[in-house]
């Protein structure tokens, strides 16, 4: 026992659970073990911090914040359980351990007393911790082996229930609420559409390449009491995520084998491959949904999900800036007004009526129609979807992008020479133009021969009455690129309204 005069030493708890079941060991036990130990050891726990259901392959936990806290002279020590609760990762430890030590700390384990004030302890202590490695990286290759083989046979990494779909083969594991383990008398694991949720997975894709925001379909589900997998409430970001995963397009949203990062989970770099399930979507209806995307990730927030057609597509004709709605006294909405003036005053006060635009707008498309229609139309006939997935172009930008970081990393650091890296370098610049410039091609709208957006702009025109603001304004986007207002003085403006398929037509107002 220490001297009853000596100063107890603080310390900061620290508990970690493990995403691994035979590593889920309780906080309680843990917090318990460490408790007996700093009683006999003279320290006194000022703080508790806990990661609960946490990988230690990664230091994104609240760990840091007891780093800082020792850095910062709030405590001298760090107490775990095991040191294998500090963390898994060989870098990762090393580095944070470092930073104890640096800062004049130490880090103890509750059950493996080691003296790491000795070299011997020092070693055992290291000892220790590359064995958490070690089981570590066994773990993450029997992982590896098991997710490669799930994808082999066209299912998610993870046998998790789907919104839209009823996952068969496998029941809820009864220890676990979240996961599921395997049932053989349901037969071969597989995921079929569900006769109630298979519609609605439907219906978002379909509304929202309609118009609808992540805001109005997530208010749209909890409002007809549609919880997620989770019995929870839907958010927009949720719901979005859900459905930018493609599953319900037949899909599956994987890490690219390509990328050679040691972070797979939290990894960005994401390709799509075929799922064995059935979509409840066309591929037609997947690439409208990812045009739409991409579509309103360009447009400024409150142009995202509107209630007037226009918005987004108009500009003011002098300085290019978007114009704002604004209203008239009571009546909302009644302008278009120059963005750049109301905002910093630096162009003219330009306005045009927002009836009046967007009248001149409906009445040019009906001349184009007629116009086009007169033409003989081609015995050949074009799909008006593209083929190319954006997706994939997108993540091909992404692994060019780290292979380019890790081939810098690696020159640095003397493993690559200068003329292997030039010679690399260049070639996956290359590449990565490559893929750039297809998806630049991808992200505009195609333009194909007039004739092929006539029956978006039939029913544009027939429908306008009845559909509300937003759809008014996707199915708008289809057929017209730009509109340009432009104001010689008060009684001389007009609008110069541009198609996709090229074409510019000046309306006077």
């Amino acid at each position: 026992m220490p001297p009853p005069h000596r100063e107890p030493i603080d310390a900061i708890g620290y508990i970690r659970v493990s995403l691994l079941l035979e590593e889920q060991i309780s906080p309680e036990i843990q917090r318990s073990a460490i408790a007996d130990w700093a009683r006999r050891t003279n320290r006194r726990i000022v703080r508790w911090i806990e990661d609960l259901d946490v990988s230690g392959r990664t230091f994104a936990r609240r760990i840091m914040g007891g780093i800082e806290a020792i850095e910062a002279g709030e405590a001298r020590e760090i107490v775990v359980w095991k040191y294998s609760r500090f963390g898994r990762s060989r870098t990762g430890c090393a580095v944070n351990l470092g930073r104890i030590n640096r800062a004049g700390g130490e880090l103890q384990s509750a059950t493996e007393e080691v003296d790491a004030s000795t070299a011997t302890g020092k070693l055992t202590r290291g000892m220790l911790m590359e064995l958490a490695a070690f089981e570590s990286d066994r773990t993450g290759e029997q992982w590896a082996e098991a997710h490669a083989e799930r994808l082999a046979r066209g299912l998610p990494s993870h046998g998790r229930p789907r919104f839209g779909y009823e996952l068969r083969g496998r029941v809820r594991d009864p220890l676990q609420k979240h996961r599921t383990i395997r049932a053989p008398e349901d037969g071969e694991e597989r995921y079929e559409i569900d006769s109630v949720t298979g519609p609605i997975l439907a219906e978002l894709y379909h509304r929202y390449t309609a118009g609808s925001g992540g805001p109005t379909l997530a208010a749209w589900l909890n409002k007809a009491g549609i919880l997620t997998n989770l019995g929870r409430t839907w958010s927009d970001g949720v719901l979005m995520r859900m459905l930018d995963t493609g599953f319900g397009a037949g899909l599956l949203r994987v890490h690219d084998p390509n990328c050679a990062c040691t972070q797979p989970g939290v990894c960005k770099t994401k390709i799509l491959i075929d799922g064995a399930h059935e979509a409840v979507i066309t591929g037609e209806e997947w690439q409208a949904y990812r045009r739409r995307r991409l579509r309103v990730a360009a447009l400024p927030p409150r142009a995202r999900v509107t209630v007037y057609p226009l918005t987004g597509l108009i500009r003011c004709g002098h300085c290019n800036a978007r114009m704002t709605i604004t209203a008239d006294g009571k009546t909302p909405g009644y302008w278009y007004k120059c963005g750049d003036y109301l905002r910093r005053g630096l162009c003219a006060p330009r306005s045009v009526q927002r009836s009046k635009a967007e009248a001149a707008v409906l009445a040019n498309l009906e001349a184009w129609a007629e116009y086009i229609e007169s033409k003989p139309v081609p015995e050949s006939t074009r799909a008006l979807e593209p083929a190319v997935d954006i997706g994939r172009l997108e993540a091909a930008i992404a692994t060019a992008d780290a292979a380019v970081k890790r081939l810098t990393l690696q020159v640095a650091k003397g493993l690559v020479s200068e003329d292997a890296y030039r010679e690399a370098h260049a070639e996956l610049v290359a590449e990565r133009a490559a893929s750039v410039a297809q998806l630049e091609v991808e992200r505009q709208p195609q333009k194909r021969e007039p004739y092929e957006y006539m029956p978006v702009v039939k029913t544009l025109l027939a429908e306008w009455e009845t559909w509300p603001g937003a759809e008014r304004r996707e199915v708008l986007a289809r057929v017209v690129s730009e509109v340009r207002v432009f104001r010689a003085d008060r009684k001389t403006s007009w609008l110069e309204i541009e198609t996709v398929w090229g074409e510019v037509r000046r309306a006077d107002l």
